[in-house]
């Protein structure tokens, strides 16, 4: 049986496939920060132009905050007295604020930006010899928090527990965070090194460690020329040296 050939005037099937792309196009919602800014989610997952991977940012919840986590790192390992710090500022750089950091570093791209290039020793590492060189966990850190759009998060929430204070868990990981950047490696300045449980107990005994981030006029305030610690972090640090600085 034949059918008969039906011809549709060509107006008709422009109209009808323009309908149908039409039904297929989606709304595209893109994830926000949980304060209305959006997170860009619009890379590609390698960008060939820097051989730079770029890894899907995080849920909101796991935002790193900067104020908290990451200016303590550059302060203690990039703007100690003598290198790019609010007296200094070797090179022209300023390490010890959001922007002075932000403005090396390229957000999105975890291992782009001339900062980056010099923390995984990309160029000349820094910190410089004789200071060691930031842990892979710590470069980790930045390098998540780069991801997540290197933004200026302050007064995050603190889910510190003060309860909490064992040297190997609670008080190295400070100490690693806030001190270690000048008081540590081969020559840690003034000797007073902090990188270790042996190194802390002249500090310890001499009521210094305490009295130094607790800002006590008696003592240098640490960490050196930046903010006070948060006051869990000081709580757990009063509460291991009250339970006798132990090594557990």
């Amino acid at each position: 049986m034949k059918f008969p050939f039906v011809k549709f005037p060509l107006i008709v099937l422009m109209s009808a496939s323009i309908a149908f792309i039409s039904s297929c196009k989606h709304e595209l919602d893109y994830p926000d920060d949980g304060n209305g800014n959006p997170i860009d989610t619009t890379h590609s997952p390698v960008d060939t132009t820097d051989n730079d991977t770029i890894i899907p940012p995080p849920p909101v919840d796991t935002m790193i905050c900067f104020e908290s986590q990451i200016l303590p790192l550059f302060v203690s390992n990039c703007a100690m007295p003598g290198c790019h710090d609010a007296a200094t500022h070797e090179e022209g750089l300023r390490l010890y604020t959001y922007s002075g950091i932000v403005s090396h570093i390229t957000a999105f791209h975890p291992t782009s930006g001339s900062l980056m290039h010099s923390i995984l020793g990309t160029n000349d590492i820094m910190p410089p010899s004789p200071y060691s060189p930031m842990s892979s966990s710590q470069i980790a850190l930045i390098q998540q928090w780069i991801n997540q759009g290197a933004q200026n998060t302050t007064n995050c929430a603190n889910t510190c527990d003060t309860t909490a204070f064992t040297y190997s868990a609670d008080i190295a990981p400070i100490m690693s965070t806030f001190c270690n950047g000048c008081h540590g490696g081969a020559f840690p300045s003034a000797g007073i090194n902090t990188s270790s449980w042996s190194g802390l107990q002249a500090s310890v005994t001499d009521g210094s460690l305490l009295g130094s981030v607790e800002h006590n006029s008696n003592f240098s305030a640490m960490p050196k020329n930046a903010a006070k610690m948060d006051d869990c972090n000081i709580t757990k640090i009063r509460k291991w040296i009250q339970a006798g600085a132990p090594n557990n």
